[in-house]
């Protein structure tokens, strides 16, 4: 960001509808898929998408915390704010910030997201998937993510991000909640997720597509569920039925494993490729849930007639 202007303002009502022309099909598919899937998943969702109980008003406080939650909005779409992007930002200028044009609207520190690209994409891969996300009130750092990074890359992006609430000259100078945290990735940036899920700073964290490797440098090596022993926040796992990479049985191993908090869904009809579109209002819900603290959003994910219990979704719960 320092040294950097934003290169793009988007309505996030719009989001959904405009996707990048020249987004890789290796990361996602086209706009046109994306569309017709959120407009699927929103009408899907709609009579089982619970809203904070209130009249829509955005100055609600949340009790534990005495200040403004985000507005309320239907996972399914795009939420109030409209959003802004610098893809060429972070500590080593390859990362791409997503964030509201009016940050602090209402007196709103904004709860933060890490995400991991998957291997061979940037930011720009992502930016519909971001800008959804950002457009609910978070402000989202996408980081490249490289087979053998570990999660020292992610570290990094996540210090420089808390630091920049902290740089007076820094656009979000003070507009930031460090103590509200969530972070995942899609495939290899999945996998070094789990390098980092124990950092202290996380509330969740969630996996697309991605399951834990024992040997960082090699995707073909066996796993033991290694990332999913080393959870010790609730977390989410997204698979697509279709996903021909090795990653749902690396994550079965991993949801095997795991003594923390876990919610696991194939998409029925998803590959590891647009697995990551697909699973975009599991996610922003799963988002506003754990990070945002709207507890309402939870029988979504865990009552047996849930949103996300629910066609496309085959789901499962354990350590509730």
């Amino acid at each position: 960001m320092e040294g950097t202007a934003p290169d793009a303002s988007r309505n996030g009502n719009a989001a959904a509808a405009n996707a990048m022309p020249e987004q890789s099909d290796m990361m996602g598919g086209n706009a046109a898929e994306m569309a017709d899937d959120a407009a699927e998943q929103a009408a899907a969702a709609a009579d089982s998408n619970p809203q904070p109980p209130s009249d829509g008003d955005p100055d609600m406080e949340d009790p534990e915390t005495s200040e403004p939650v985000l507005p309320a909005a239907n996972v399914a779409e795009d939420g109030a704010f409209a959003t802004r992007q610098d893809l060429s930002t972070g500590p080593d200028r390859e990362s791409g910030l997503f964030f509201p044009t009016e940050l602090g609207r209402d007196g709103l520190k904004h709860p933060l997201f890490l995400w991991g690209c998957g291997g061979g994409s940037t930011p720009r891969n992502y930016v519909d998937h971001m800008n959804r996300i950002a457009s609910h009130g978070f402000v989202v750092l996408a980081v490249v993510c490289r087979i053998g990074d570990d999660g020292d890359v992610l570290t990094e992006n996540l210090d420089w991000l808390v630091a920049e609430n902290e740089r007076a000259d820094s656009p979000l100078y003070g507009q930031l909640d460090p103590s509200r945290i969530g972070a995942g990735g899609h495939s290899i940036g999945s996998v070094n997720t789990f390098f980092m899920v124990d950092d202290p700073r996380l509330l969740t964290t969630i996996h697309v597509a991605g399951g834990s490797l024992d040997d960082v440098n090699d995707v073909r090596a066996a796993t033991t569920g290694m990332g999913g022993m080393r959870l010790i926040h609730p977390a989410a796992f997204f698979v697509g039925e279709t996903d021909t990479f090795g990653n749902n049985e690396k994550l079965e191993k991993d949801y095997a494993a795991a003594t923390a908090p876990l919610f696991f869904a194939t998409l029925n009809g998803a590959d590891h490729i647009n697995v990551a579109r697909r699973a975009l209002p599991p996610i922003v819900a799963w988002l506003r849930w754990h990070v945002a603290g709207e507890t309402a959003l939870a029988n979504m994910f865990l009552d047996a007639a849930g949103a996300f219990q629910m066609e496309p979704y085959a789901a499962r719960t354990k350590n509730w």
